[in-house]
């Protein structure tokens, strides 16, 4: 028995468009009605009258936390299954879970939907159903009779791949609902030409068919495998539904992904009777330790595929399918804010800062976003408002701002922690600017690929602390601002979760003085037989007219622990980092909902160096053009959740520490 794979389909022996058509009904195209009479017929296949497979699926719940230069993804429960799966005419299926495996790597009470733990056994059927109707339900699949009407397709390339029988003709067509404010779906079918047999579907879902108030988007991709060389029946599935706050928009978002392996094939078996009694996936209802497994299951994470670049294809052309609409499934007025310091920070030039934000769409491809708070110290009102949309592939947004801005690029410490340590003890690892702007910006991304250009007005202005802390002191805010200058900056980011990430900055301003800013970021892993090499370095230069709130600071926590905090500074600097973290078996703390089978720690000793250059008189931090090396120790706990790290300067023996949550968690704080 011969089995052709989609993947095949990369195997072009020619390919040649079909003639360029426009957006049309079902009914206009001969091959759309032709494939929608296939999938009526199908069941009543003498051969594919019983049937049987086994199927393979790694199920992760996960949360994601995007910080702007792409999301940072952690693994909260892992699930692997083997599933028996059984077909007979008409229309009927059955899968039966033989072994079920779990972790947990952080604490949850996460209960999936019976039919997430299983595949789509018939692609969907004539309509489409998700978490057992919760969450997607009554939808039309697209080559059915009543998609026929509520659908519109249209015609793409034809490609053709080689198969041991011969060549197979594969076409591609969009498909988009006739009325973009139903429910349906959007995405791109695969067609065999020859048989009207589906090969590939990728798609998503308008806004509204979701059920579920806290789902954001749901992403499908099904493909099939020629078997037998007469049928394309399931081979590889993915699913990804992601979450959000109804009410609250914030960075993170949880995700739900599926995916699933389908081979073994036996046609035309008997099956007994009974077998398709029951519940539609029946075996276990929990996890069992029982099984046998070939690996770890922990080792599967780094075997995963991330959130890939074609599923955020698949969300991309779904957008321009739909003419810039916006697919969020969100209700349309959330309120808004980008960490827990949105709602209330306290730092030594403003205080103690109550705010709060809210985000309303305006339309279907319209974002009307605002902030705002006051400091109770200096009685300063901040915020901003803005709007948003999309512009073929790319994000835009027009923005007016008053905000306190730090002279660092690179976060040092966590919102939280820094509102905690000003709060107590006046230690404020900020240096602030208050910066008035008016803004346009245009960002896209590609992939894992991030691009942006910005231009605007600002005004920046020195601000004096305000603040009394509990205990002690604020030491004075640095006279920064310059006043009045039009600003344009360039960025570029590429961030991949198993290699390198990296971006750059390129800044113009001119005003009351002109000035040129560089600055570059990149970070990466290399696997050893013991733990992982870890690197990390950036660069920073600017013209002799830099302004002070345009700076660069290296010191302290964040950048070299030990050195004094941010006591090196100038316009230009450069600093490199090296660590070897090794895997530890720390203990688990008490927490409920959890029941880990590995929570992963390591402990990493690091050198790192740096350089500042380009005295700017006046300023806290000095340009002394001498590296400065510091070594230390660093532990990051549970997951990781918490970072301890402690540092001394090798050439003054000076020690400090830093205790924080983990830097991958510093946007949600």
């Amino acid at each position: 028995m011969s089995r052709i794979a989609p993947g095949a389909l990369l195997l072009l022996l020619g390919a040649g468009p079909l003639h360029a058509q426009a957006w049309q009904a079902g009914t206009q195209i001969d091959l759309i009605r032709r494939a929608v009479a296939h999938r009526a017929s199908r069941d009543a296949d003498t051969l594919l009258a019983a049937w049987q497979a086994e199927a393979h699926g790694v199920v992760r719940y996960l949360s994601e936390l995007d910080h702007g230069d792409g999301p940072v993804e952690r693994v909260i429960r892992l699930d692997e299954l083997r599933v028996e799966v059984y077909g007979e005419s008409p229309n009927r299926s059955k899968q039966i879970i033989r072994a079920w495996r779990d972790t947990t790597f952080l604490p949850n009470r996460i209960d999936y939907h019976r039919d997430h733990l299983g595949i789509v056994a018939n692609d969907f059927g004539p309509t489409i159903r998700l978490g057992q109707g919760e969450e997607v339900r009554d939808v039309p699949h697209p080559l059915s009779d009543a998609g026929l009407g509520a659908y519109q397709f249209a015609l793409g390339d034809t490609l053709v791949l080689s198969t041991p029988k011969g060549l197979v003709r594969v076409a591609s067509i969009q498909v988009r609902p006739t009325h973009p404010d139903s429910a349906g779906t959007v995405g791109t079918l695969f067609l065999d030409l020859d048989r009207a047999a589906l090969v590939r579907f990728r798609f998503t879902f308008t806004p509204a068919s979701y059920r579920d108030p806290t789902v954001q988007t749901i992403t499908v991709a099904l493909e099939n495998s020629l078997q037998s060389n007469t049928r394309w029946l399931p081979w590889h599935q993915s699913i990804v539904i992601r979450r959000g706050l109804p009410l609250l928009d914030f960075p993170v978002r949880t995700v739900i992904r599926a995916d699933w392996m389908i081979d073994d094939y036996q046609l035309g078996v008997r099956h007994p009777p009974g077998t398709f009694a029951g519940a539609f996936i029946d075996g276990p209802r929990a996890p069992e330790a029982a099984g046998s497994w070939d690996v770890p299951i922990s080792a599967l994470i780094t075997d995963l595929p991330a959130a890939d670049a074609g599923i955020a294809a698949v969300e991309r052309d779904a957008t321009s399918a739909l003419h810039g609409r916006m697919l969020d499934g969100l209700p349309r007025f959330r309120l808004l804010a980008g960490g827990i310091s949105d709602f209330l920070a306290i730092n030594r030039v403003a205080g103690v800062t109550p705010a709060l934000g809210a985000r309303f769409s305006l339309g279907p491809s319209l974002v009307l976003r605002a902030h705002g708070g006051i400091g109770l110290s200096d009685h300063r009102v901040v915020g901003s408002i803005g709007l948003e949309g999309v512009a073929g592939q790319a994000h835009w947004s027009m923005a007016g701002d008053r905000l306190l801005r730090d002279v660092s690029d690179v976060p040092v410490i966590s919102g939280l922690a820094n509102s905690l340590s000003t709060a107590i003890s006046g230690d404020d690892y900020g240096d602030y600017t208050l910066v008035q702007r008016i803004v346009a910006e245009l960002h896209a991304k590609v992939g894992r690929t991030r691009a942006g250009f910005e231009l605007g007005e600002e005004w920046s202005r020195s601000v004096p602390t305000s603040f009394t802390p509990l205990t002690g002191s604020a030491a004075p805010n640095p006279a920064l601002g310059i006043g009045a200058a039009t600003v344009a900056r360039v960025h570029l980011s590429v961030g991949d979760p198993r290699g390198p990430d990296w971006n750059v900055e390129v800044e113009g301003g001119a005003g009351s003085t002109s000035w040129f800013r560089v600055h570059s970021f990149g970070q990466g892993r290399i696997a050893l037989k013991s733990g992982e090499l870890q690197v990390a370095g950036e660069v920073g230069m600017g013209s002799a007219q830099l302004p002070a709130y345009r700076a660069f600071v290296l010191g302290g926590r964040g950048t070299l622990l030990g050195l004094p905090f941010r006591s090196l500074g100038g316009r230009s600097e450069a600093r490199a980092e090296m660590a070897w973290a090794l895997p530890l078996a720390a203990p688990t703390p008490p927490v409920p909902y959890a029941r880990y089978a590995r929570l992963p720690s390591t402990l990493a000793p690091y050198l790192a160096a740096g350089i500042a250059g380009g005295e700017q008189p006046g300023l806290p931090w000095t340009a002394t053009r001498r590296i400065e090396p510091v070594a230390g120790l660093r532990l990051d706990l549970w997951g990781p959740l918490l970072r301890v790290a402690a540092g001394v300067a090798l050439r003054t023996g000076q020690l400090s520490f830093a205790v924080d949550v983990h830097p991958d968690w510093w946007g949600l704080m």
